[in-house]
């Protein structure tokens, strides 16, 4: 139990730097643009403050010993955890090449498919909605321009 809290921890406090070096790079997109719109660096911002306090809160509690709900809990939640976030790097470095959007919607793919163990094509209709949503908010609604990629797909300015 001793060795799994210490996992659980270990993931919570790499959240937390993660998430708030994602905040810290978000100022260099611009947090706003002139008129005071929204800029490409809003939501990594917004995003990386908020994961970052709770993943705080989290490690927090994973450094006191838990909630007693946890007492026999399962080695597969941090298997869970540590999968989603090596997905989550994964698309990530896949941006450049890809673009935001495509690497956005093979990540939701994957944890839909691989994570939550959900058949292959309502996985890809999961994908294909979630990236749409984001498309539609992001550079129809909002005019954010997202990173294309190689590919050039998603709105790059």
């Amino acid at each position: 139990m001793r060795q799994l809290l210490r996992g659980e921890s270990a993931v919570w406090a790499l959240l937390v730097c993660l998430s708030t070096a994602m905040a810290a790079v978000s100022f260099g997109y611009g947090i706003t643009k002139e008129g005071g719109q929204v800029g490409p660096g809003f939501l990594p911002l917004v995003s990386g403050v908020a994961l970052a306090l709770l993943s705080a809160a989290c490690l927090l509690q994973s450094v006191r010993g838990g909630a007693p709900q946890e007492e026999g809990a399962d080695p597969r939640r941090i298997r869970t955890l540590w999968t989603v976030f090596a997905l989550l790097l994964a698309a990530l470095l896949l941006v450049p090449l890809t673009g935001f959007l495509v690497a956005f919607g093979l990540l939701v793919f994957a944890v839909s498919a691989f994570v939550e163990k959900q058949r292959l094509l309502p996985a890809a209709g999961v994908a294909v909605a979630a990236t749409l949503v984001i498309y539609a908010v992001f550079v129809l609604f909002l005019a954010v321009p997202l990173p294309g990629g190689l590919l050039g797909v998603g709105g790059d300015g």
